[in-house]
């Protein structure tokens, strides 16, 4: 030990090799290079600090830009199943513990939870991307992760209540995503509500909801719809 009472780095090695520090006493620690001082238990516990400390950095950095198009209000929705789900399929890719995973990851992500979301089309992973990552720095977080599973777990609710809502006017449909409402069903369906409407307004509501000018709408054109509207 010398004067200022530091262990030089010999003697915490061998207090190491001895088994020293084990016992919850505490040493002066030892000077490094310039004025950094580790203590001998520090010393043990790799990897080492800047590793570390850079690991944080980034996995901060992606954190910071908050302006995602969703908040973490919905993460508590999740059950406590789902969330451990989150984070085994996270960890799994996150192999070297750096706090972020690589976007290009998250359409395996989402298939390995088996979510059962969008058409399967390459604009609903793109959009995915753009929220989970709006600022394009190619990395998201476990936090953005689960705040983004969050929001396609409700966005999953929604979707089955316009099904139930879409079957009202196709209740024969063996396939409802496959099926098409036309102008007779929406007569069918404003008769048995006792509402009267003149055909030319239900013709335009078909028109207005039809995006593929086919003359009649479908579940992609029913969903577009209510959420224009507001009533999902």
């Amino acid at each position: 030990m010398n004067r200022e009472g530091y262990y030089t780095r010999s003697e915490a090695h061998q207090r190491l090799a001895q088994g020293g520090g084990s016992s919850g006493t505490r040493h002066p620690p030892l000077p490094t290079s310039g004025t950094k001082r580790v203590t001998p238990q520090s010393a043990r516990r790799g990897p080492p600090m800047s590793t570390r400390k850079a690991s944080a950095a980034a996995a901060a950095a992606v954190e910071e830009d908050d302006s995602l198009a969703y908040t973490g209000d919905r993460v508590g929705n999740l059950t406590q199943e789902q969330c451990a789900e989150i984070r085994e399929v996270f960890d799994s890719i996150d192999t070297r513990g750096r706090g972020t995973v690589s976007v290009s990851q998250l359409g395996d992500i989402i298939r390995t939870l088996d979510m059962n979301i969008g058409d399967g089309s390459g604009s609903d992973l793109q959009r995915w991307r753009k929220q989970i990552d709006p600022k394009n720095t190619g990395k998201f977080t476990y936090k953005r992760l689960e705040e983004l599973v969050a929001l396609l777990y409700d966005e999953m609710d929604q979707r089955e209540q316009m099904l139930n809502a879409f079957r009202l006017f196709k209740p024969e449909a063996a396939n409802l995503e496959d099926a098409r409402i036309t102008l007779d069903d929406l007569q069918r369906v404003s008769a048995r509500l006792g509402e009267t409407i003149p055909v030319d307004e239900l013709r335009e509501m078909i028109n207005v909801a039809d995006d593929s000018g086919s003359g009649s709408v479908d579940f992609t054109d029913f969903m577009r719809m209510m959420r224009k509207t507001g009533l999902f």
